[in-house]
């Protein structure tokens, strides 16, 4: 018998996270028997759309979606699945504004799996089952895991995170990560087999399990520090420089002490921290939009000895210089102009 999964569509879905789970989990044991093997379908899993009424909205994707079933009249599942959100990165999502929350907060855990795409694990950290376990979300949205949900073991260099294979909660990160979540279900539920067929239909390449080289290191966390925000600008024109750190602070006018506390407090990183990812980042934007040479990058953003940069990048990133050059690089896209 299938297994029944229900997923959340609200205001603030995105279409694509939605669509993309359902039209895959509902071609599980149906759509290869169909193109290739001839066979009876067996679906894996029973799919409905559940949110705050059946009339319908556009979702935050401005896609109009009407659930199957509402938040009061569903049945219990198997599993609950909460797809990517369009949400603040920096504000808590109001319970009063998000009728989900109190929804998913009445779930059995021994009945109903809980699990997310995306920023649909904001909505797993509010209700608490996140606290003291690794997950994963996209990257933009770890300063207001760091601010709200500091019990979160966040891992946003994962594209999969989960405790226990079969029971708990379970998350992906990044935007197109439902599909990571979506190969998880159909192997756990459905088989290897299916999980390979899955793959070949829906043409879903293993992109691994890190979301490492697809995140920026440097995001926009909103602060009032004036001092900080000065020493952001400074720092974003003279990270190459040696000892930027000491300069920072020299420019400040603050105790060192002082001056870092104040910058983790305003950024989320230490002002170490901070000038790495800032290199990390000025490399990452040279690979992709020059022809310059590995150790000429590395120059370039502060590093001389290039095996030293070239094993940080990879530390930092999940990839080489070379092999992120070859994602992401102009030779990639040079067919498309």
């Amino acid at each position: 018998m299938p297994l029944s999964v229900q997923i959340v569509a609200t205001p603030e879905t995105s279409a694509s996270s939605v669509f993309g789970l359902y039209d895959t989990l509902v071609a599980a044991g149906r759509d290869w028997e169909h193109l290739v093997s001839g066979d009876d379908p067996l679906p894996v899993f029973d799919v409905s759309l559940v949110g705050p009424d059946i009339k319908g909205f556009r979702c935050g994707s401005d896609v109009w979606i009407a659930p199957d079933q509402t938040f009061e009249d569903a049945a219990d599942a198997d599993i609950v699945v909460v797809p990517g959100l369009t949400l603040s990165p920096h504000d808590r999502p109001d319970p009063r504004q998000h009728p989900c929350l109190a929804w998913l907060s009445k779930h059995d855990s021994a009945k109903t799996r809980i699990m997310s795409a995306c920023t649909g694990a904001v909505y797993l950290a509010e209700i608490g089952i996140l606290d003291g376990v690794e997950a994963t979300t996209h990257w933009a949205w770890e300063g207001l895991f760091r601010q709200f949900y500091p019990n979160v073991r966040l891992r946003t260099d994962r594209g999969l995170c989960f405790a226990d294979a079969s029971s708990g909660p379970v998350t992906s990160g990044g935007t197109t990560g439902w599909q990571e979540l979506a190969m998880f279900l159909i192997a756990h539920y459905g088989g290897t087999q299916k999980a390979v067929r899955a793959a070949k239909v829906w043409l879903m390449a293993n992109r691994g399990e890190l979301q490492s080289p697809f995140s920026s290191m440097i995001t926009t966390t909103p602060h009032a520090d004036a001092v900080i925000a000065l020493s952001q600008e400074w720092i974003a024109d003279n990270y190459a420089i040696e000892n930027p750190v000491a300069e920072m602070a020299k420019r400040s006018g603050l105790p060192p002490t002082t001056f870092a506390r104040r910058f983790r407090k305003a950024t989320n990183k230490s002002p170490q921290d901070y000038v790495l990812a800032q290199r990390i980042e000025e490399a990452r934007e040279l690979l992709e939009t020059t022809e310059c040479s590995v150790p000429e990058v590395g120059e370039a953003v502060g590093y001389v000895d290039t095996p030293s940069f070239r094993r940080l990048f990879k530390r930092k990133t999940g990839l080489t210089p070379a092999e992120h050059r070859k994602m992401f690089g102009q030779s990639r896209f040079a067919n498309y102009s």
